[in-house]
């Protein structure tokens, strides 16, 4: 260290240079290398802290087969699924902020997929699986792990039925006149794996019910109704999805309801064989043999009916003869005297449980 004079009065204090080697030199590189490698260590903590993050997620993995309509999906189409993504803060949260805009839910296309044919059954890892979204490419985020682990995938081919007829389904009036369909018949696509189960000759679809009850009569009215697929067919497309009805209201309709007893009607080689007198009828109870039901039609038509001239039925066969310890559930129909337009409303009655037992046996305990 020294001094000199900067100026009168002033003298400026120096420090003179280390020699490069000595023991003072090592120690000023060695405390300079500390403070570099303290900063470096901060910095990174912080850009981890601030930019690289991780965090648990919940949406809908959402399967269609959008892109080709000659494929169908049998397997689940909407499954909820948590997953845990890493990475840059800011990337992370515009993933989260577009995932909120579309409800949570990524859409993966399976029929676009070309690994997946169908046919076969695969059981494919969830987080492989969403790293192939379109979410996810380009995102620079990355899938640690997803529940659940595995989700089954499974298409079949379609088969077309053309021209199936379509009815029109309505409540609350009478028509004055059959309506008119457009178009009257569409297309059916169902699983090639159902052939052999059902006949496309005897399909008839029906639009869903449209309540009449408020227009008038006489009066031409149009509207655009959707198509209903069969009740007992699953995984079926139509084309087109809705029709168009022209349709005239005759009359306007009413319900009534009315509490009918429910009998039994057996295959009459019981009669001949003596099959019937060998068992008895049970029920469980509180089950009893009355059913409330709700009839609509025209007013004149409800004038005439009564709960005496309704049969309301259930229909036991030889299957009815083995022997169970629970019990069955019989279907209760109703059937209206001819010639009187009234019709069983919506819902049907409720199933009367019932069950043959042997005449000399052990009657049922309760609740059995």
């Amino acid at each position: 260290m020294s001094t000199r004079l900067n100026k009168p009065g002033k003298w400026l204090r120096t420090e003179l240079p280390v020699t490069r080697f000595s023991r003072e030199w090592f120690m000023q590189s060695l405390r300079t290398a500390a403070w570099v490698a303290v900063i470096t260590v901060l910095v990174w903590v912080y850009a981890d802290i601030h930019f690289t993050d991780k965090e648990y997620i919940t949406a809908i993995l959402h399967f269609h087969t959008n892109s080709d309509s000659k494929v169908v999906l049998l397997s689940e189409s909407r499954i909820p699924i948590t997953f845990r993504i890493k990475g840059n803060r800011y990337y992370m949260d515009r993933f989260i902020n577009r995932l909120a805009g579309v409800n949570s839910i990524l859409e993966f296309d399976v029929a676009g997929a070309k690994e997946y044919k169908p046919g076969q059954k695969y059981q494919e890892r969830t987080a492989n699986l969403m790293s192939k979204l379109a979410a996810f490419r380009g995102s620079g985020l990355e899938i640690i792990s997803a529940r659940p682990a595995r989700i089954d995938i499974h298409m079949d081919n379609t088969l077309l039925v053309p021209d199936v007829q379509v009815e029109f389904k309505y409540s609350g009036a009478v028509l004055a006149e059959d309506p008119r369909i457009e178009p009257a018949r569409i297309e059916l696509r169902l699983p090639a794996s159902l052939r052999q189960k059902i006949d496309p000759k005897k399909i008839t679809l029906m639009t869903r019910t449209v309540d009449l009850s408020g227009k008038a009569a006489g009066k031409t009215e149009t509207v655009k109704v959707v198509v209903l697929p069969p009740s007992n067919l699953n995984h079926v497309k139509l084309k087109p999805r809705k029709v168009t009805v022209t349709f005239k209201v005759g009359q306007q309709t009413d319900s009534r309801k009315f509490t009918v007893t429910v009998a039994v009607q057996s295959p009459k080689a019981w009669l001949m064989d003596g099959t019937g007198s060998k068992y008895e009828l049970q029920t469980p109870p509180p089950e009893n043999w009355t059913r409330q039901i709700t009839v609509a039609g025209n007013r004149i038509d409800l004038d005439k009916l009564s709960a005496e001239n309704i049969q309301a039925y259930i229909v036991l066969t030889d299957n009815d003869l083995k022997p169970v310890k629970s019990w069955w559930p019989g279907k209760v129909k109703v059937r209206f005297p001819e010639g009187l337009k009234v019709s069983l409303a919506e819902p049907a009655p409720e199933d009367l449980m019932y069950r043959l037992v042997k005449r000399g046996e052990a009657p049922a305990p309760p609740g059995s």
